[in-house]
């Protein structure tokens, strides 16, 4: 069973458009109700320093969440931004993927969509990686130049 870190990961990181046909996929097989409709809020930003590795909030971000049943499973969609839809997509996947959701098979489609987009979205970084590793320098091979300062300013 894949993570909710990293179905959440893949959904939100791929096109919307997945999100949306697994959530209504969900939707016609079993009945969603809508526990809190789609708001927006902020969340604070928290961030390591790593001088020290003290913690500090930097600021706040605005926020999208949702909250559906399925039957006695609830789920969460939360998504940075102002993004109804797809918060909403995510609590139904979410609920529907939850002890009690749906029917085994059906969360099963879920899941091999889900790893798909995964996949997809691995191989799409995969080469936008080759994109920027072509024009990457690397100081160490400059043919033993001294390119410091100082040697710069002699």
């Amino acid at each position: 069973m894949i993570s909710r870190r990293r179905r959440t990961e893949a959904l939100v990181e791929s096109d919307p458009s997945v999100a949306h046909d697994l959530a209504a996929l969900v939707e016609r097989a079993v009945g969603v109700r809508e526990v809190a409709p789609p708001r927006q809020g902020l969340v604070m930003c928290q961030v390591r320093e790593t001088a020290r590795n003290s913690r500090f909030y930097l600021g706040e971000a605005l926020m999208t969440e949702c909250r559906v049943c399925i039957g006695d499973a609830e789920g969460l969609g939360a998504v940075l931004g102002a993004r109804p839809e797809l918060a909403r997509d995510l609590a139904v996947i979410d609920a529907a993927l939850s002890e009690g959701g749906v029917a085994p098979e059906l969360a099963g489609e879920l899941e091999r969509s889900i790893l798909d987009a995964e996949g997809r979205l691995a191989e799409e970084r995969r080469r936008a990686a080759a994109r920027t590793c072509v024009s990457r320098v690397s100081f160490d091979e400059m043919g033993g130049q001294d390119m410091s300062v100082q040697a710069v300013v002699k």
